[in-house]
């Protein structure tokens, strides 16, 4: 017979195993739960959502024999991303949407945007990799653009960005995590416990991370405009279940967006990682910057 003392550190100990290596709790954040998870070929699966708010639609007074034309429609209006992350390589593909054109409009604006989908390979020491069917820049016979420009992360690093791979970084998820959290509702079968907070956008930042003063200072003028809120879900194993942001934009002109809600999943912690380049034949070198969201 167990006694109940034996019985009730069993059952503790059932509930503090993790998902994905279902080891027990040895982290007591976050930040550390993930790097701890994120060693070696080991990632998660990721799930993202973006919705774009571009504010009440307006329209140009329609002429004699003449379209009415759209305002504020944007170049799309929701993406979904899908993928693998690790630690040293991620494969994220990305589909684009538009889901905010009045249905008298629909027969004019066109909604299929399936030639957009971006695919975007990232490999610690040999760069990112991004196809896009309608690329304009990759020449006849290339799929692929490859950038080995680590100026660029850099750069997103020192004034602030909440991307996918950000929001599984340590510096990261010490400022998402830092509100004390409230209970929260079962993902995936897993109890969870919800941090909720808000700040500048440029509070996720670390301008030490570049070595140019000057152009963080005044790139992070503007960043520290935006204001986020945001709401992490975390599982008894310390591990992110889900991340919900949503961004305001007090400057933006009428052609941008007034507001960004974002909702990542993340499930499959341990799940490996293992992502080839594109071969190279059809890959295109290039010094710029890429980036998975088209301009």
């Amino acid at each position: 017979m167990v006694s109940p003392r034996v019985a009730t550190v069993v059952w503790m100990l059932a509930l503090t195993a993790g998902c994905g290596g279902g080891g027990a709790v040895t982290a007591e954040t976050p930040a550390e739960a993930v790097t701890q998870r994120m060693k070696g070929s080991a990632g998660v699966k990721v799930a993202r959502l973006v919705r774009l708010d571009y504010g009440e639609k307006a329209f140009t007074p329609p002429a004699e024999d003449d379209f009415v034309v759209p305002v504020d429609i944007g170049e799309y209006s929701e993406s979904r991303t899908a993928g693998v992350l690790g630690a040293t390589a991620s494969d994220l593909t990305t589909t684009y949407y538009r889901t905010n054109v009045p249905d008298e409009l629909k027969s004019v604006v066109p909604t299929d945007l399936s030639f957009m989908m971006t695919r975007t390979i990232t490999i610690a020491g040999s760069g990112t990799y991004e196809h896009r069917a309608d690329r304009q820049d990759v020449p006849a016979g290339r799929s692929w653009l490859h950038s080995r420009d680590s100026e660029c992360e850099r750069l997103s690093r020192a004034i602030g960005s909440l991307g996918v791979r950000d929001l599984v970084s340590p510096e990261v998820l010490r400022k998402l995590a830092a509100p004390v959290p409230s209970s929260g509702e079962a993902i995936d079968g897993v109890a969870t416990v919800v941090h909720a907070g808000s700040g500048s956008l440029g509070e996720f930042g670390d301008a030490t991370l570049h070595d140019d003063p000057v152009v963080v200072a005044r790139l992070r003028e503007w960043h520290d405009l935006p204001r986020v809120s945001w709401r992490l879900w975390v599982g008894p194993d310390r591990l992110p279940r889900r991340v919900h942001l949503t961004s305001t934009y007090p400057t933006a002109e009428n052609d941008q967006p007034k507001s960004t809600v974002i909702e990542v999943d993340f499930t499959g912690w341990g799940s490996d990682v293992l992502v080839d380049p594109p071969p190279p034949d059809q890959v295109h070198e290039t010094g710029t910057c890429l980036a998975p969201e088209p301009d």
